[in-house]
């Protein structure tokens, strides 16, 4: 059997750890869009879309997903939250 080195052990390990930690984000980050789009309480809309703002921000830090990437989903939630408002309040 072939020897493997020892960078190429510390790599897989280090893979494994940015994998797992990479996964966690990306759920926060779907679940805290699927509350921005559950969200049926016009006076949670506001808090729950800073709440996505922040985790997407946090995860294009940590360069899980690219900052333009982040910015986009940003910019959807909030027409989608001022369309709603804009539906909800004509009278």
């Amino acid at each position: 059997m072939a020897q493997r080195h020892l960078s190429v052990e510390k790599r897989a390990r280090q893979n494994i750890t940015r994998n797992r930690r990479n996964r966690v984000i990306k759920s926060q980050i779907r679940t805290a869009l699927k509350d921005v789009e559950a969200n049926t309480d016009q006076a949670q809309t506001p808090k729950l879309a800073t709440k996505a703002q922040s985790v997407l921000d946090r995860a294009a830090r940590k360069n899980v997903i690219h900052k333009k990437k982040a910015a986009r989903i940003k910019s959807q939630i909030m027409r989608k939250t001022s369309a709603a408002k804009k539906t909800e309040t004509p009278a």
